[in-house]
């Protein structure tokens, strides 16, 4: 078996695991505390954005933990992700957990696996005259 290509193998899908500089800034713009969203599947971890309509979810760590395993043990081959739409519907449960359950996720996309960015928009209310 050619070493090199065993090598090669790894470094492809250790560089396609790590998040860009881009990713790592965003992901570092959240506040703490984690909020727990408990769903029938598993229960999320919601981050807040400091400044902008944006949430940051991933699955428990449990989960979290058993996709890194998963995808370290196949070279990055094995698609464990958690669903975007499921990573979703825990975004759209905690805005309703939060008394925001007017608002609606926007946009969804992946930060780093298995982290998802959702934006959401609020119904803006008239001003009383």
């Amino acid at each position: 078996m050619n070493v090199h290509i065993f090598a090669a193998a790894g470094i492809a899908a250790t560089l396609s695991s790590c998040a860009t500089t881009e990713s790592l800034s965003r992901m570092n713009s959240y506040k703490f505390p984690v909020h727990q969203v408990k769903m029938a599947d598993d229960t999320y971890r919601v981050y807040e954005h400091k400044s902008d309509n944006s949430l940051m979810v991933a699955p428990s760590l449990g989960t979290s933990m058993a996709i890194g395993a998963a995808q370290g043990a196949t070279l990055g081959l094995a698609d464990t992700m958690t669903p975007e739409k499921k990573l979703e519907a825990a975004a759209q449960q905690h805005l309703a957990n939060t008394g925001r359950a007017d608002c609606k996720i926007t946009k969804g996309y992946l930060l780093q696996k298995p982290l998802y960015e959702f934006g959401f928009e609020c119904p803006s209310v008239a001003p009383k005259v």
